[in-house]
């Protein structure tokens, strides 16, 4: 939800969610917030992996009040386990 009362704001990148939390935040300060605008440029850097950003927009959003439709996960643990065994590559 954004700062304008009624409208839903979608956000799908790490890029997004910084433009918002700089942008158009219903809040100024706060200790959640300024967190969460370093793991978004620490992710946009390359030095925070997304899902830890993720999880700091979410938790600035709920002390902003903002809704969010989506459960909460915590952050990443360890590397994303793959379930797809990898095809065998062709040498030529």
């Amino acid at each position: 939800m954004t700062s304008h009362p009624g409208r839903m704001h979608v956000v799908t990148s790490a890029l997004q969610a910084a433009e918002q939390i700089l942008t158009d935040w219903p809040i100024e300060e706060g200790e959640v917030l300024s967190a969460a605008k370093h793991a978004l440029l620490s992710c946009l850097e390359g030095n925070l992996s997304p899902g830890s950003a993720r999880f700091a927009f979410i938790q600035a959003a709920k002390e902003a009040g903002n809704y969010v439709d989506e459960p909460e996960r915590g952050p990443p643990t360890a590397k994303s386990f793959r379930w797809q065994k990898n095809k065998p590559r062709r040498r030529a």
